[in-house]
């Protein structure tokens, strides 16, 4: 089995909408709109997974480094298929790794740390008993593929 027929028996599925506006000037999707679709995809996931959106009381999400892989070309007018899962958990941060799919390429693979934070703080937080068990639910191992 492929790494991307793995990913697809533990990751969670989101379809996205690419606009012919996301398009730029050598009629591929710009990688800027490429990182907004992961945000949306990471975050309905997250929402699927939690039942709940972080609303600013308690604790938050925040970005801490993102890498990327571009291996294919994104096209307007494809459906589009971003895989998302938990790809490491640490005390205060954990992994999300997202994976673009287009008529069954995997086209860019990226993940994103998150780190939680103590709102009332500012600092990092270690992740409670029942948030940990959510990503452990989600969790598998990060992309392998065939980055050409």
């Amino acid at each position: 089995m492929s790494d991307y027929q793995e990913i697809t028996s533990y990751a969670t599925d989101i379809e996205v909408q690419i606009r012919w506006s996301d398009q730029d000037v050598n009629g591929h999707v710009n990688n800027v709109r490429i990182m907004t679709l992961f945000e949306e995809a990471r975050v309905r996931a997250m929402q699927q997974w939690t039942g709940a959106t972080p609303d600013g009381t308690g604790y938050r999400r925040a970005v801490r480094a993102l890498t990327t892989t571009y291996d294919r070309e994104v096209q307007y007018g494809r459906q589009t298929t971003i895989w998302v899962w938990i790809s490491r958990i640490g005390n205060t941060s954990f992994v999300v790794s997202h994976l673009l799919v287009q008529n069954d390429q995997p086209c860019v693979y990226t993940e994103t740390t998150m780190v939680v934070v103590d709102t009332v703080t500012g600092k990092p937080r270690p992740h409670d008993a029942a948030y940990r068990r959510e990503l452990e639910d989600h969790a598998g191992p990060a992309y392998s593929g065939d980055h050409a």
